[in-house]
């Protein structure tokens, strides 16, 4: 039902960005981290409908990749009214001193022609 949203971007880009926008921590420990990071989701403003893109990855013609003649709905699993997403990109922004004015963009997807997550 949640797709790609739930599968990387919550569980792995939103980490990385995190990682990359947090001021360094006091200490290594667990906690001093954790709580960089949590300063950084604070900052974060709310996503608007206009900085996001969804898709579904659907069958293609692509003699080189056997697997492009294969959509998503082709899955017997899969609904055929399904709109799970399959491709996602959102742009946020942290607002504090640091990175303001500065998007961080988060792109993934499944079946892409290069397997890989970008902030």
């Amino acid at each position: 039902e949640f797709g790609i949203i739930r599968d990387m971007m919550q569980a792995n880009l939103l980490q990385i960005l995190c990682l990359v926008a947090m001021e360094r921590p006091i200490t290594s420990s667990t906690e001093d981290i954790h709580y960089e990071k949590m300063k950084v989701l604070r900052c974060a403003r709310t996503v608007s409908s206009s900085d996001v893109i969804l898709g579904q990855y659907v069958a293609g013609n692509d003699p080189g990749n056997p697997e492009s003649k294969y959509g998503y709905k082709d899955d017997p699993s899969v609904p055929q009214d399904s709109n799970t997403p399959t491709f996602a990109t959102a742009v946020l922004h942290l607002d504090n001193e640091r990175w303001q004015g500065v998007p961080f963009v988060l792109r993934c997807g499944k079946a892409l022609d290069k397997e890989k997550s970008e902030v």
